[in-house]
């Protein structure tokens, strides 16, 4: 819960700055440029975390990149100004790093929780890095103006100290995570293509974060339009994603078990396309800054709440290699990838289309949802039968 804590809220502190930083250094314009850069930069971030992670082990994996962040945070903090580039870097950085923050943290958590406790603690767990969201987007949403945007980054600092220390205590605690065999990216890509199960995890991240990134251009082109000053418009995406992580705490906290314990998994799976769709609509007939701003509140709070735990509590069942390897290809690879696939269809469409764009990934979302679980429940009749036979 500490270690959820302080990744949410220095990462909280570092977007609203970056985006900040982006648009007024080259504009919102050229999102879908930043977004297309990190393809490689993941790619190779991944590659290389699955080759050393059997050989160096997790905390010294985990020290290695946690003192990079801090690094390349500090660097951007005092010559920002000076290497406009800077702004460039740190904007495709901190996407690929919080990434591999969190695909570290989670897969301690996989390899040490149940399935039956993974019901009631992943919400749990979840809330607290959303309490972390909420502490620290206060920090931007009141102070940028006053301290300036690019001094926020500082607070990297303390809370990468502090995430640290908790780190390491977490895997004092935990039992020892073994390998079967050392991975690479390509060991990765092998493991989610022999799995259906990786294969449906794979399909809807990439709808998730590509109707996300279209959204999220949406709202960037209504930021920078709307509001011109760049201390402003941290302060404005500061205290908005203070809203969107006090709603993802809902979520964690009660919600998410709830409508899992009464809906399901299946159904579950329905909810996040149907009600994104829904606010799309509400989009197409009220086309302001409101309602593109309410539109990325919903999606950022249900992908940081619902949606992550509902697909989280999918790997639980899996290999080690599968959590770690696999896992990292589709959460932090495949996220860059949908984002990188999104950032083409930006710069070849008109932006008036981007919505109904997003509505038909919904329909898809939702065709293969009915289809992965249709089999999956035809597996388990399948299975059922052998053994009453075999009885």
């Amino acid at each position: 819960m500490a270690c959820g804590f302080f990744i949410s809220a220095d990462y909280s502190i570092i977007r609203p700055v970056s985006n900040s930083l982006f648009i007024h250094f080259y504009g919102s314009g050229y999102f879908p440029y930043a977004w297309l850069s990190g393809l490689p930069f993941s790619f190779l971030a991944v590659a290389l975390y699955n080759r050393y992670l059997a050989r160096v082990g997790c905390a010294r994996m985990f020290a290695f990149i946690a003192s990079s962040v801090v690094a390349v945070n500090l660097v951007t903090a005092l010559w920002v100004n000076q290497a406009p580039w800077l702004s460039f870097v740190f904007y495709v950085w901190k996407e690929v790093y919080i990434m591999l923050m969190f695909q570290q943290l989670w897969s301690v958590i996989h390899s040490t929780v149940n399935k039956e406790k993974a019901k009631f603690l992943y919400g749990l767990l979840f809330g607290f890095g959303a309490l972390g969201g909420v502490v620290g987007s206060f920090v931007p949403g009141f102070f940028a103006v006053k301290m300036g945007s690019e001094s926020l980054i500082f607070a990297t600092l303390p809370l990468y100290l502090l995430l640290s220390i908790s780190f390491m205590f977490l895997l004092k605690k935990a039992k020892t995570v073994t390998f079967e065999k050392k991975g690479d990216f390509f060991e990765g890509i092998k493991l989610i293509g022999s799995s259906r199960a990786l294969l449906f995890i794979l399909a809807i991240v990439v709808l998730m974060q590509f109707c996300s990134t279209l959204i999220d251009y949406q709202f960037q082109l209504g930021l920078e339009s709307t509001i011109p000053d760049k201390d402003c418009r941290t302060e404005y995406a500061g205290r908005l994603f203070s809203i969107i992580h006090a709603a993802t705490l809902c979520l964690q906290f009660l919600g998410t078990y709830l409508l899992v314990q009464i809906l399901g998994l299946r159904t579950s799976h329905f909810l996040v396309p149907f009600l994104l769709a829904a606010s799309n609509f509400g989009y197409l007939l009220f086309p302001i800054f409101g309602m593109i701003s309410f539109s990325y509140i919903l999606i950022k709070s249900f992908d940081f709440s619902f949606f992550v735990i509902v697909k989280e509590m999918l790997y639980i069942p899996m290999k080690p290699e599968e959590k770690f390897h696999a896992k990292a290809v589709i959460d932090v690879f495949a996220y860059r990838s949908a984002k990188a696939l999104a950032s083409c269809l930006i710069l070849f469409i008109n932006p008036n289309f981007l919505t109904w764009a997003n509505i038909s990934l919904f329909v898809i979302w939702c065709i293969i949802v009915v289809k992965y679980f249709k089999e999956k429940t035809q597996e388990t009749v399948s299975v059922y039968e052998t053994t009453e036979s075999s009885s």
